[in-house]
């Protein structure tokens, strides 16, 4: 009892889906997750994201706006309307830097925004929390 302050992920480390079109980003941002002990799995379009949280139950979202097919806000609101990741923490990452995009993305349902280029140190350390609150909250319902 008492000493439980050292978080330790127990059903082994948070798997995030990075959505990035552009190969390059996507595989830099996958590399900057699992460099801090997280497991990541690609997504390269919205309507791809869309499938691929369908078929793995990630613990984060790290999602581009500009993408082909299904852009960021409509994948974001896709994710949002599913039972299985209505509650998953999504991070959306940028190259538009407006308020409207911003607040677009926070009606979207994002929980996070960034605007290339960006902070990697703040992106894995908002990712670590949004996770460690969407774990803390049981998310079990």
């Amino acid at each position: 009892d008492g000493g439980s302050e050292v978080r330790v992920y127990m059903d082994s480390r948070p798997l995030v889906m990075v959505v990035e079109d552009d190969e390059e980003m996507n595989e830099l941002e996958c590399e900057l997750l699992q460099i801090h002990g997280m497991e990541t799995v690609s997504a390269y379009d919205g309507a791809q994201a869309v499938q691929v949280a369908e078929e793995h139950t990630a613990d984060a979202v790290l999602l581009d706006i500009m993408l082909p097919e299904m852009d960021g806000f409509e994948c974001c609101r896709h994710l949002r309307q599913k039972h299985a990741s209505r509650h998953l923490p999504i991070v959306m990452i940028t190259a538009l830097d407006s308020a409207d995009s911003r607040s677009a993305g926070i009606d979207a349902g994002a929980d996070a925004f960034f605007t290339k280029p960006f902070d990697p140190q703040e992106v894995v350390d908002t990712v670590r929390r949004l996770i460690d609150e969407s774990r803390d909250n049981g998310d079990g319902d």
